[in-house]
C-alpha cells in the first residue's frame, strides 16, 4: 500500500522535482558535501565549547557558537546547493537531454521550478539537520531570538535566489566553453556572497537590539523584497531561455522589469513620507538600473516581427493591444518598455518627494538627476541597437550587437580620460568627463558649471537615439494593432 501510495505522489509531483531529487540523493557530490559541512561543523563546535567553557566570556557563548554553525549552515545553502543547481543544469547540455525537455509535454516553468524545487528539498536538509545545533546556540545565552529567525529568514530567500540564478546562468549557452566561464564567475560570486552573509549575520547577532528599530525593519523587509523579485528575475531568465522561439519568450521579463520599478517606488515612498528620507525615493531607482540593464540588453536587440504563437494571443481590443506593445517581444517594444520605465521612474520619484519634507530645489535636482542617469541608460543601449536594427537579421549578428553595448560603457567612459591625458585636454581627463554617467547625477544634481554643457550633449544625443529608434517602435505598435485586426476579423471559436 505504501509502495503504491509513493508511485501515486510522485505521479502527482513536478516529474523534474523527482528526477533531480533521486538524482541528488544518490549522487556523491551531495552525499560528500553534507556529511563534509555537517563533520566540520560539528568538530569546530566541540573545540569552541570545549575552550571557552572556562573562559570569561562562557555567559555569550552562543554568539560565537551560533556564527559557527551559521557559517556552515550558509555554505551549504548558499554555495554548495546553487552550485549544485548550476551542475544540474548545465548537465542537460552535455547529455543531450536538453532538446527531449524542451520538446517534452514539460512548460519551460515547470522545468527551471522542477530544478528550483529539488534544490530547496536538499536546502531543507541541510536546515532539518544544522537546526539543533542553532538551537543548542541560543540555548548557550547570547544569541536572540529575533536576530536568529530573521537570519534564517534571509537566508532561505537568498539561497532560492541563488539558486534560480545557477540555473539561468547555466541555460545562456550551449556550448561548454562559455559554460565553463559562467561556472567560474557563479562559483566566485558564491564564495563573495558567503563571505557577505556572514559579516552581515555577525552584525544582526552581536547587535540585535538594531532589529527593534522601525528603519531596521523597514530595510530587512526591503532586502527580502529585493532577493525574491531578483529571484523572480533569474527564473524569467531561465524560462526564455528553456522556450522555443516561437514562443513569447520575453513578456514575463517585460512584466517583472516594471514590478521591479513600481517595487523601488513604493519602498522609496514608503521610507520618504514614514521615515522622513526622501533620497531612498530616486536613490532606489538608480540601483534598480543595474538589472533593468541587463533586460534592457536584450529587449532592445530582440527580432522585431511578432512570432506566430504571439500573434495568436494578441489582444482582439485595439486599445488593450496598444497598450501591451511595449509587452511583447520585438526590439521596438523594448524600446518602447525602456521609455515607461523612464517615465516610472522619474514622476514616481517626484510624486513621492512631493508630500514630503523636501525643499523645491532639491526635489527639482533629484528629478533631472534621476532623468540624466536613465538618459545616459537610454544613449548608450539605444543608439547602437537602433542602428543595429537597420540592417542586423541573424541570431549571431544580435549577440555581436548585445556585446558591443556592453564593451561600448568601459570604451566611452575611459576612452576620452586617455584622449585627454595624452592631448593635455583638461577637461576629458579629468574622470568625470561629460561622457561619464557619474557626471549626470553629479553635475545635473549639484548644479556645477559642466551642467549646460551636459544637458545640451545628452539632450542631442537623447534625441539622435529617439530617432533612430521611432521607426521600429511605430513599426512595433502597427504589428501588434495589425495582429488584433487579424483576430477580430476570424470568428471566435466556441467548444
Amino acid at each position: 500500500m505504501n509502495a503504491v501510495a509513493a508511485r501515486s505522489l510522485d505521479d502527482r509531483l513536478n516529474p523534474i522535482l523527482v528526477k533531480e531529487v533521486r538524482q541528488a540523493l544518490r549522487g556523491r557530490y551531495f552525499r560528500a558535501l553534507f556529511w563534509l559541512t555537517l563533520g566540520v561543523a560539528t568538530l569546530v563546535g566541540l573545540s569552541i565549547v570545549a575552550n571557552s567553557v572556562r573562559s570569561p566570556g562562557a555567559q555569550v557563548l552562543g554568539r560565537e557558537f551560533f556564527m559557527v554553525m551559521f557559517g556552515c549552515l550558509s555554505a551549504a545553502v548558499h554555495a554548495f546547493t546553487p552550485f549544485s543547481a548550476f551542475l544540474s543544469t548545465s548537465a542537460e547540455w552535455d547529455e543531450n537531454t536538453h532538446d527531449l525537455l524542451v520538446l517534452s509535454n514539460l512548460r519551460p516553468r515547470q522545468i527551471v521550478y522542477g530544478k528550483l524545487c529539488s534544490a530547496l528539498v536538499q536546502a531543507l536538509l541541510y536546515y532539518s539537520t544544522f537546526g539543533p545545533f542553532l538551537v543548542f546556540a541560543f540555548l548557550l545565552n547570547g544569541v536572540d531570538l529575533a536576530a536568529l529567525g530573521a537570519i534564517l529568514f534571509v537566508s532561505m530567500a537568498s539561497c532560492a535566489s541563488l539558486t534560480l540564478l545557477g540555473v539561468a546562468l547555466a541555460s545562456l549557452s550551449a556550448a561548454k566553453a562559455p559554460r565553463v566561464v559562467l561556472m567560474a564567475l557563479f562559483g566566485i560570486g558564491l564564495v563573495m556572497f558567503w563571505g557577505m552573509s556572514l559579516g552581515m549575520s555577525s552584525g544582526v547577532v552581536y547587535s540585535p537590539q538594531m532589529l527593534r528599530e522601525p528603519e531596521a525593519l523597514v530595510m530587512l523587509a526591503g532586502t527580502v523584497v529585493s532577493i525574491l523579485l531578483a529571484g523572480a528575475f533569474f527564473a524569467a531568465i531561465a524560462v526564455a531561455r528553456l522556450s522555443h522561439e516561437e514562443e513569447n519568450r520575453s513578456s514575463g521579463l517585460r512584466v517583472l522589469s516594471v514590478a521591479i520599478v513600481i517595487s523601488a517606488l513604493a519602498f522609496g515612498a514608503w521610507m520618504s513620507w514614514g521615515h522622513s528620507a526622501p533620497d531612498f525615493a530616486w536613490g532606489l531607482q538608480v540601483a534598480a538600473l543595474f538589472p533593468l540593464a541587463v533586460a534592457w540588453l536584450f529587449f532592445l536587440t530582440e527580432p522585431e516581427p511578432l512570432g506566430r504563437h504571439v500573434r495568436l494571443h494578441v489582444s482582439r481590443n485595439p486599445l488593450l493591444a496598444a497598450l501591451s506593445a511595449p509587452f511583447l517581444p520585438g526590439g521596438g517594444r523594448g524600446a518602447l518598455l525602456m521609455l515607461l520605465h523612464m517615465l516610472l521612474a522619474a514622476f514616481g520619484a517626484l510624486a513621492c518627494m512631493a508630500f514630503g519634507p523636501v525643499d523645491p530645489v532639491r526635489r527639482s535636482a533629484a528629478f533631472f538627476g534621476l532623468l540624466g542617469v536613465y538618459a545616459y541608460a537610454w544613449i548608450y543601449m539605444g543608439i547602437p541597437a537602433g542602428a543595429a536594427s537597420f540592417f542586423v537579421r541573424s541570431l549571431r549578428g544580435r549577440v555581436v550587437t548585445r556585446m558591443g553595448i556592453v564593451f561600448l560603457l568601459p570604451v566611452v567612459m575611459l576612452g576620452p580620460l586617455l584622449v585627454g591625458l595624452v592631448l593635455g585636454i583638461s577637461g576629458l581627463s579629468d574622470p568625470l568627463h561629460p561622457f561619464n554617467p557619474a557626471t549626470a547625477l553629479g553635475a545635473l544634481m549639484d548644479s556645477r558649471e559642466m551642467t549646460k554643457l551636459v544637458e545640451l550633449a545628452l539632450a542631442a544625443l537623447t534625441l539622435l537615439s529617439l530617432a533612430l529608434n521611432a521607426p521600429r517602435m511605430i513599426q512595433g505598435v502597427r504589428e501588434v494593432l495589425a495582429a488584433s485586426a487579424e483576430r477580430r476579423a476570424k470568428p471566435v471559436e466556441r467548444s
